[in-house]
């Protein structure tokens, strides 16, 4: 199972790259001053250049051997994630991370007495119940 953002998600930034290059060519035309034509084309290029494309390309791949998930910008992406075989028990908790703030985190505890523990992204964590549901049915043991 290969979960992804909507198309929606990644369009609309593609939407805000074209809104601000059209701005940036009226204020251009209109012979406004030429910093702030160029703010929008800096916007422009950061929602089409950076953030369009690490929205289309954020993956979590769950099949019969692993469950990973590759996020981070196009060019220099993070994988996480662990290869099922591997696994003893996954336990689901949470913690406290910089400005006390809570988030989810996934602590898989590796047959060889291992533990690791993984924050999982959002489309990993939007997905939570289906993964869990599917790693279940693999006959992987899943504590909330």
């Amino acid at each position: 199972m290969i979960y992804s953002f909507p198309s929606y998600v990644p369009g609309t930034a593609i939407a805000v790259a074209v809104l601000a290059a059209s701005i940036g060519a009226v204020l251009l035309r209109k012979g406004k001053p030429l910093n702030h034509s160029l703010i929008a084309f800096g916007i422009s290029a950061l929602a089409g250049g950076f953030f369009a494309p690490t929205l289309a390309m954020d993956r979590v791949v769950l099949d019969d051997e692993k469950l990973e998930q590759t996020t981070g910008f196009w060019f220099a992406p993070t994988v996480k994630g662990f290869r099922l075989a591997d696994v003893e028990l996954i336990t689901i908790s949470t913690a406290r991370g910089r400005k006390n703030r809570e988030y989810e985190v996934w602590i898989v505890k590796r047959r060889n007495g291992e533990t690791r523990t993984i924050d999982p992204g959002d489309l990993w964590e939007m997905n939570g119940p289906d993964i869990i549901k599917r790693l279940r049915g693999k006959g992987i043991e899943v504590r909330r």
